[in-house]
Parts: C-alpha cells; structure tokens; sequence
C-alpha cells in the first residue's frame, strides 16, 4: 500500500471501530430509544463492511471499490453514534443540540447505506465507468445522491426524533423526498449490471462474483421492503436497521470472496480484521449486558465504568487464544508444524491405493498452509494437483530424494507474493516427506507399468504361438499323419514295417493332441473366433444365465485384458452355478474408458469371515497384474457381486 495511504487506512479503521464502540457504549445510560439501540447494533456489525474495505485497499491501494467499502463501513458507525448522542441530548432536554447533532450526522448516513447501494455494487469488485451504460447510471447515481443530500439537509420533516426540529430548514424542500423512493431501483440497477458481468466472467475468481452479484440483490429488496412498510404503516423508523442489514450483507459476500476465493488477495488484513472484529463485537457484547444488568441494580455512572472494567479483563485474556484460532484459519497451520505433519501421516496411511497418495498429499499442503493451488509435478507432467491456479506466478519447491531432486512441488499464494519465512520452514520440512511419497508412487506406478507391458507382451506372444502352431505346426503334423494312414494302406497289414507304421500313427495323433491341448493353454481358442462378447454370452448361455446385457462387439482390446476379463468371467459364472444353483445371474459387460465386467447371483451371499479361496485370489491377481481391480462383495438385499475393472492401455506389438 502507497505509504502516504497506509496511516488514512488505519485512521479510518479506527475512527469506525470507536465510533461503533461508542454508540454501544451511549446504549448503557438507558437514554436510548429502541430504533437508536437497533441502529447501534447493526453499526457494530456493519464494521466488517469498513474491514473488507481496509483488506482491500491493502493490495490495491487506488480500488475504488476498497475507498467506497472503507468510507461506508466507517460512516455507518460515525451515524449511529452521531444519532445516539442525539437521543441523550434529547433526553436531557437540550432540543437544539440534539437538533444539530442529529443534522451532523446527515451526510454520514449518506455515505454509509446509499453509497455502497448504488456506486459500491456498481463497481464491484474493480470495474471503472468505461462503458457509456456505467457511465449514465454513475452520473444518475451522483445526481440522486446529490438531491438526497440537499433534501435530507434542508427538509422540515427530514428529522424523525420527536421533539426536534431542522435549524436549517427550507420551504418546499420536502418535494424532493422523492429521491428516498429512487434509491431502491436504482441499486437494483446496479445488482443487474453486477450480475451480468458475473455471469459473463470466467476466470478464476467467478465463484466469488456470482456470490457477491447473488447477495447484492438483497439491498434493493431491503429498499423495496422499507418503502411497502412506509405506505402500508406509516411507521418509516425501522429504515435505517433495514438499509443497515443489507449492506452487511454485501459486505460478507465480498469477505467470502476474499477468505474463500482469494478475490483480493489480502490474507494479513484479513486475520487482523478477524482478530479485531471479534474482539470489538465481544467487548461491545459485555458491555451491553453488563451495563444493563447493573444500571437495573445501581444509578448514575457505577454501571457504565463497572461494565467498560468487566468488558476490558473479559476481553484481555482471549486476545491471545483467537490471535492461535484466527491464524489456524487464515494461514492454516503454519505455526503449528507438529500438527502439520500429524495430519499428513494420517492422510497418507489413510489412502488405500497408491494412486490416492499424492492426492492426500497435496490437500494436506494446501490445507496446511491455506494454499489456492498445489501440484506434484515430475519429469514435465503433472501427476496430481489440488484447487485452481490463480492468475500469477505459481512458485517451483524442488522434491529431494536421496541427493536427487525427483520433481517438484507446484504452490501459489493468495496475495501471489512470497512465503514467510514461518512458511518456507514448514514447507521444507513438508516437501520431504512428499518427496518420500512421490517417489514410492512413481517407482510403484513404473513397477506397476513394466508388469503391465510384461503380460501385455506375454500374451501376444502367446496369442502369436497359438497362431502359428494351430497354422502351422498343427496342419503340418496332420499333414503328417495322413501320410502314414496313405502309406499303411498300401503296406501289408502283417510285418514289422505296419507295425512300426501303426506306432509312427499313434505318436503323431498324440503330438496333435498335445498341440491342441498347447494351443488352448496359451489361448482360449473361443477368444479368437467369437470375440469377448461373444465368449462371455456363450458361456453365460452354457450356464443358463438369466439376464445377459453384452454388447454384439467390442473395440479391439489388448490380448491380455481378453484372456484376463474371460478368465475371471467363467470363474465367477462357475462360482454362481456351483453355490447359488437355480437362483437368477446376471451378466454385464461394457466399455467405457475402461472395460467393466460384473456378475451377480441370487444366491445366499458371502457367509460373515469369509476367507478367499484359490479362485478368488487368482481373479483379483488377473485384474491386479494389468493394473485393474477385481472386488467381490455381498449384493443386496442377497447374493454375491463380482465387479472387475482393468484400464485399457495401449497393446504392446
């Protein structure tokens, strides 16, 4: 922030804060209405409008968004002290001071509510009048705030407190009461135009606009509200508490956008605002109902100076633990690097596959430290990240691994700026043991790779063996034998050459024998003259399956992942007609971006402590070896469900 900035920033902050602290402190001499009680009230809590504006200013020090949340949230507070000073005068009999105290505090009000209603919602969150459709509503918005000045200044009838009276009244200046009635459409104006820049927006901080454009629409809603309770009841006192709690509610939306999207970057204002709203609302808190309950007990200013007493050691003690708690929610766990690293063990023993590994581990960094984005990043590709990068540099922490950096951790802060040195220390200590992660992930998904290959490999080997021996060697061989039949018939039937012809026969006929035996052991021939679909629907049908849903044809599939799908689908239909006999089987068989293979029985289900037999154990190593998954689990209401996936990766040739 521009230095000559910074000390208006903070002058005003704390103008505000104290402005709040004493229109709730005025509530405690009793001399109060009840429209007055409620206004300071709803002060308080408009603070955090005046806090978003500092949180914003703090990055970006010309934002004319931040100026307006700033002097609105500030004003509001000045109004409601202004006004309750009023009600004490009044109270004491001094009309004309409370006449001019109350006029004083006209321009306030008009700073607060109007202002963020109309040119607040209008430039959310950085726009500029650079269209001639926001130029026109700017140049509106001046004029009807201008007019609503003069009326509010110079009207008989602006003053609402019984008793009092405008010193400077002018006649016929009550016509202009019509501009209290422009407000409400006009801010609706600005709602609309806010929503549809949201909606055209794409870019990262689009959640927190939509958020904002969404709760925006309350504020002329309030106007609506207040000018229907106005005609109907006569009664225009609850106005102000009404305007007061819709721009509250703009103010949280922008501090969602802030503390949830990183829309102002701005996570130092932010934990101080937090610290110091909570400790403002706390102390006003105890104050009010310590100056209540005493001033029903004791008169003159014993209540008032016993309460600020019970208010400040109330106060004092929880400083430190909501500073911890406030921190633990802007910066995570920076200051806690014990927990830190609890937390990651704990999510890195939780993932049960090791394709979850990385994933917990960059949710834990990103909580941890509060982090919009995260990523792992090794040999130029990025194996996982957490959140969505916001626009800026996105910082490089190399992975060290056994005196080697493995890759490297991918992080970007909110404000875009550098670490605390608090935060690097933590996040050197964090990358280690993500190191440690990320290379026991990729040597197992290398290790899991190469076993893919082998069997890939294995199988169209195997595939092409069976080719050639049934086309080749198995031809060649009955070739071979036909011979001998041709030569036996031409030879006498007695001697030793028949003789020898008939072993020469029999030899050759259990040599086809064997290659036939060979050549299914390599390959089930089934796979090769129906397909998949084909083998599977033959084989449900074989075995009176009662629902089928198989396709007529599949893509081509890897030699592997046929032999392994068909495998593990003859075992499970086997299973089913050997334990659930007579009850209905079904069979599903799909392709999506993985092959998927179920099977499902009526039968009695899994018996409770089941321990996996031989074929079971063998299904789910045929899934596991081409990195896929074969989980066998209970069906309900009964039965037994055989569910296999395996990943379609690219044939080995």
């Amino acid at each position: 922030m521009a230095s000559k900035r910074r000390p208006v920033v903070s002058i005003t902050v704390t103008l505000a804060v104290f402005s709040a602290a004493a229109g709730a402190a005025l509530i405690g001499t009793g001399r109060l209405s009840w429209l007055s009680i409620l206004i300071s009230v709803t002060a308080v809590v408009y603070l955090a409008v005046a806090f978003v504006g500092a949180a914003i200013l703090r990055t970006r020090p010309r934002s004319r968004t931040g100026w307006i949340f700033l002097v609105s949230g500030t004003a509001a507070p000045v109004a409601a002290a202004l006004n309750a000073a009023t009600d004490v005068e009044a109270h004491i009999g001094r009309v004309d001071a409370a006449s001019w105290i109350y006029l004083a505090q006209t321009p306030f009000s008009l700073l607060s509510v109007p202002v963020m209603a109309t040119f607040g919602i209008l430039l959310f969150p950085d726009r500029r009048l650079d269209t001639r459709r926001r130029r026109v509503l700017g140049l509106v918005y001046a004029v009807e705030l201008l007019v609503l000045l003069v009326w509010a200044l110079l009207s008989p009838d602006s003053v609402e407190v019984p008793g009092l009276h405008n010193p400077i009244a002018v006649p016929g200046a009550d016509g202009l009461v019509i501009s209290i009635l422009l407000v409400g459409p006009l801010s609706l104006l600005a709602c609309i135009s806010l929503w549809r820049f949201a909606r055209r927006d794409t870019g990262p901080y689009a959640p927190a606009l939509r958020t904002a454009a969404r709760v925006s629409f309350v504020v002329p809603a309030a106007y609506l509200a207040c000018v229907i309770a106005g005609f109907t009841s006569g009664d225009t006192a609850p106005i102000t508490v009404l305007e007061n709690c819709a721009a509250i509610a703009v103010g949280a939306a922008a501090w969602i956008g802030i503390a949830r999207h990183g829309l102002f970057d701005t996570r130092a204002v932010l934990n101080r605002a937090l610290v110091y709203g909570f400790l403002s609302l706390t102390l006003v808190a105890v104050y009010l109902v310590a100056a209540v309950s005493l001033g029903l007990v004791f008169g003159g200013l014993v209540p008032q100076v016993v309460a600020a007493v019970m208010a400040a050691l109330a106060v004092l003690p929880l400083r430190d633990l909501v500073q911890r708690r406030i921190n633990q929610l802007v910066y995570g766990l920076r200051d806690d690097p014990a927990a830190a690293f609890a937390r990651l063990g704990d999510r890195l023993d939780a993932a049960g596959a090791p394709e979850d590994i990385l994933p917990a581990a960059v949710r834990t960094v990103a909580e941890a430290l509060r982090l919009p984005y995260v990523a792992i990043e090794a040999g130029g590709e990025v194996l996982c990240r957490h959140g969505r990068a916001l626009p800026g540099q996105t910082q490089a922490l190399p992975l060290p691994f056994a005196g080697e950096t493995i890759g490297h951790l991918m992080l970007q802060t909110r404000s875009g700026g550098d670490f605390s040195a608090d935060e690097r220390r933590l996040l050197a200590d964090l990358t280690k043991q993500v190191a440690v992660a990320a290379r026991a992930v990729v040597l197992t998904q290398a290790l899991q790779s190469s076993r893919q290959r082998l069997v890939t490999t294995r199988e169209e080997e195997r595939r092409r063996l069976r080719r050639d021996l049934h086309d080749g060697l198995g031809p060649t061989l009955a070739g071979i034998a036909l011979g001998i039949d041709t030569v036996r018939r031409a030879t006498p039937p007695d001697g030793s050459v028949a003789e020898l012809l008939a072993r020469l026969r029999e030899a050759t006929a259990a040599a086809v024998d064997d290659i036939r035996r060979l050549v299914y052991d390599l390959r089930p021939p089934i796979l090769d003259e129906l397909g998949l679909a084909g083998a599977v629907r033959e084989q449900a049908v074989r075995l009176g399956v009662a629902s089928i849903d198989v396709p007529e044809a599949l893509p081509s599939l890897p030699a592997a992942v046929e032999v392994a799908a068909y495998r593990i689908a003859v075992e499970a239909l086997t299973n089913a007609a050997r334990h659930a006999p007579g009850t209905p089987v079904s069979v599903q068989l799909a392709v999506n971006s993985r092959l998927e293979l179920s099977i499902a029985d009526g039968g009695a289900g899994l018996p409770d402590g089941y321990r996996a037999g031989v074929g079971l154990n063998s299904m789910r190593e045929r899934a596991a070896e081409l990195g896929g998954l074969c989980v066998v689990s209970r069906r309900e209401p009964c039965g037994t469900l055989v569910r296999a996936e395996f990943p379609l990766f690219e044939e080995a040739r």
